[in-house]
């Protein structure tokens, strides 16, 4: 299999798309799904078995069971002080072909001005980075 495809996962309607979007290059490329989730911070085993078991259930509600159709495993990591560079490390510890992340719609002054997290990981990782829109997963016509 070819390297990983790599999604930030958020339980919003531009995490969807991101899912939706990078499984279906993971698909194409035959190549395996890494979710990449943060926890709540919690240092606490129970509360990270909790937390572990709903993203995996909200993962599974959107491109169905690990393995399924696109075979996908959930990174869940601990935030730190600095959440972009704890980000960038797990994604980077992968070795991905492509990180692919959702952004929410945003007002005019706000697509100028990304915010300070995604303009890091976009500057950072050293792969090319996909940014899905929310509500706008790439359909079945795109690559």
């Amino acid at each position: 299999m070819n390297a990983p495809v790599v999604v930030l996962h958020a339980p919003s309607e531009a995490g969807t798309a991101a899912l939706l979007s990078a499984a279906r290059i993971a698909r194409g490329a035959d190549a395996r799904l890494v979710v990449v989730a943060t926890t709540s911070g919690v240092d606490d085993d129970r509360s990270e078995e909790v937390e572990r078991e709903v993203a995996v259930g909200q993962v599974t509600a959107v491109i169905g069971v690990p393995g399924g159709e696109v075979p996908w495993t959930l990174d869940l990591v601990r935030p730190g002080s600095d959440a972009a560079a704890m980000l960038v490390g797990a994604v980077e510890a992968h070795d991905p072909r492509l990180l692919v992340l959702g952004s929410r719609q945003r007002s005019p002054l706000g697509k100028m001005l990304l915010g300070r997290t995604l303009q890091r990981l976009l500057l950072e990782v050293s792969v090319p980075v996909l940014v899905v829109k929310a509500g706008r997963p790439l359909d079945d016509g795109n690559p």
